[in-house]
C-alpha cells in the first residue's frame, strides 16, 4: 500500500467519523423502536412480513453478532466516498477540501447525521439516491464502475422494501421523459448498473421468502398496510359501513371504533393485527379483497386517489428532524430485548449512552440548524435559477433528487404512512446540491481571476 492510499484510507476514516458523530456523542449508535426486530432478525435470519432482510444481514456480516458498530461505520463511510465521487464528477480543482467542508457542514446541520449514527435502514435510501446519480453522471462510465455502484444500489435496495418501487419508478421516468433527461445517451453499461440491481433485488428478497414457505413474493403484508393507511385517510370506516353486510370482515366489528392512525392498526396490543387469531398472515389475506377494492371499484378508487394525492404532498413537507429519538429505549422497550440476549458485550454501553440515560440528545438545537439550512439552501438555489449560475448538468442532478424525493414521498406516504422518519432521510441532498452550486460558482470566479491576471 501506497504512502497516498494509507493518507486516503485515513482521510475517509475520519470523514466517516464525522459522519456519525451523533453515535460518538451518544457512545453508542442510535436506537429506533424497530431496531430491536432488526437486531433479531440479524441473529435468526427469518424474514419478517413486514421489514426487508438485508438491512439484518448486513449488520450480521458486518458485526458477527458481537457488536453494532461496523454497521453504522459502513453508513458512514459509504455516505462519506459516494459523496467524495459525486462531488468529483462537478468540481475540477480542491475536492478534498470541499468534500469535507460538504461532509461536516452536512453532518451538523441536516439530518443525514442521525441517520447514518442510527441502526436503522433509512440511511440507505439517501446512499442508493448518491449512487444512482453516480451511475447517471460518471464521465467515463466504465463495465467496472457498473459492477461497484450496481454492488452499492443492489446492498441499498435490500435493505428497504420501499426501495425497490422507488428505483423502479425512477427507471422509468429517466426512460421516458427524454424532454428533462438525455435518456438515449445513457450507455448499456448505464442502463445495466441500474437495472440489474433491481431484478437481482427483488430475485433476491422474493427467493427468499419462498425459501422460508412465505411464497415468492417481496412483501408478506402489503395489504394490511395499504389498509391501514387507507384507515388514517378516514376512508375504511365508509368503505365499512357500505360492506359489512355482505363481508365478514373482522374489521366489522370495530368499525365505529378505528383506529385514528396506521400505528394504531398495525402495532397496538389491542389493535386488528395483534389480536388477530391468525396473526399477520391472516390479517393480509382478510384486507386482500378490501385493497382490491379500492383499485379496481371505480367509486373507491376514486376516493383512493384523492387520499393518495393528499397523502404525498403532505408527506414532502415531514421533515422534522430526530424522529423517535427522542425516547429512552432502556431496559423493557424492545431493542433492549437483543442486547440482553445476544450482544450482552455492548449492554453496558447501550444502557450508559446519552439516549437511554434520560439526560436527552440535543435534539431541539440541531431541528433548529435543519430549518435554518433548509432555508439557505432555497436562497441559494433560488439565487443560482434567477442569475442563471446552473449548467445543465446541476439542473439535471437536482431533477433527478426532485424525482427521488417525490416518489419516497408517495411510496411511503400512500403504501405506508405520513410520517417524519420515511421522508426526511432525503432531505440532505438539496443542500448537498446547494454546496454544490457555491462550489462550482466560487471555482468559476476562480478561473476568471487566473485569466484577467494573465490578460
Amino acid at each position: 500500500m501506497t504512502r497516498e492510499n494509507i493518507l486516503q484510507s485515513l482521510y475517509f476514516l475520519i470523514t466517516s467519523l464525522i459522519v456519525i458523530g451523533p453515535a460518538l456523542y451518544n457512545r453508542y449508535p442510535l436506537v429506533y423502536f424497530d431496531s430491536g426486530a432488526y437486531m433479531e432478525m440479524a441473529v435468526s435470519l427469518e424474514p419478517s412480513f413486514h421489514r426487508a432482510i438485508g438491512y439484518p444481514m448486513l449488520m450480521r456480516i458486518s458485526g458477527w453478532i458481537i457488536s453494532n458498530w461496523p454497521i453504522v461505520l459502513i453508513q458512514g463511510f459509504l455516505v462519506s466516498w459516494l459523496s467524495f465521487r459525486l462531488i468529483k464528477i462537478f468540481r475540477k480543482n480542491q475536492i478534498y477540501a470541499t468534500h469535507f467542508l460538504t461532509i461536516t457542514i452536512l453532518s451538523f446541520s441536516t439530518s443525514l447525521s442521525w441517520y447514518a449514527a442510527q441502526l436503522m435502514p433509512d440511511i440507505f435510501t439517501y446512499i442508493l439516491s448518491l449512487a444512482v446519480a453516480l451511475v447517471v453522471f460518471e464521465p467515463h462510465f466504465t463495465w467496472k464502475k457498473a459492477l461497484l455502484y450496481g454492488g452499492v444500489i443492489f446492498s441499498s435496495l435490500i435493505t428497504h422494501l420501499s426501495h425497490l418501487p422507488l428505483l423502479l419508478l425512477v427507471i422509468a421516468t429517466l426512460f421516458f421523459g427524454k424532454w428533462v433527461w438525455a435518456s438515449s445517451k445513457l450507455s448499456k453499461a448505464r442502463w445495466l448498473g441500474l437495472t440489474l440491481p433491481l431484478i437481482l433485488a427483488f430475485l433476491f428478497t422474493s427467493s427468499y421468502n419462498a425459501i422460508w414457505n412465505n411464497g415468492f413474493r417481496m412483501s408478506l403484508a402489503s395489504n394490511i398496510f395499504i389498509t391501514a393507511n387507507i384507515g388514517e385517510m378516514g376512508l375504511l370506516k365508509m368503505y365499512l359501513n357500505e360492506n359489512c353486510e355482505s363481508n365478514q370482515f373482522s374489521l366489522c366489528a370495530i368499525k365505529d371504533s378505528l383506529p385514528l392512525e396506521t400505528g394504531g392498526y398495525l402495532w397496538d396490543v389491542d389493535g386488528p393485527v395483534q389480536t388477530s387469531q391468525g396473526g399477520w398472515a391472516a390479517m393480509n389475506d382478510e384486507c386482500a379483497p378490501i385493497v382490491k377494492d379500492f383499485l379496481t371499484n371505480p367509486r373507491y378508487l376514486k376516493w383512493f386517489l384523492f387520499g393518495a394525492i393528499k397523502a404525498t404532498f403532505k408527506q414532502m413537507f415531514q421533515i422534522e428532524l430526530g424522529s423517535g429519538l427522542q425516547y429512552q429505549y432502556g431496559d423493557g422497550s424492545p431493542p433492549s430485548w437483543p442486547m440482553h440476549t445476544h450482544f450482552k458485550q455492548e449492554l453496558n454501553e447501550y444502557l450508559i449512552s446519552v439516549q437511554n440515560k434520560g439526560n436527552g440528545l440535543p435534539l431541539d438545537f440541531f431541528r433548529i440548524l435543519n430549518y435554518i439550512s433548509l432555508f439557505l439552501t432555497m436562497l441559494v438555489l433560488g439565487w443560482a435559477v434567477l442569475t442563471g449560475r446552473l449548467d445543465q448538468r446541476l439542473i439535471l442532478l437536482i431533477v433527478l433528487f426532485l424525482i427521488f424525493y417525490f416518489y419516497n414521498a408517495a411510496i411511503t406516504g400512500v403504501l405506508a404512512n405520513v410520517y417524519e422518519r420515511l421522508q426526511c432521510r432525503l432531505l440532505p441532498l438539496f443542500p448537498f446540491v446547494a454546496l454544490l452550486v457555491l462550489s462550482s460558482v466560487e471555482e468559476l470566479s476562480q478561473g476568471k481571476s487566473k485569466v484577467t491576471r494573465r490578460e
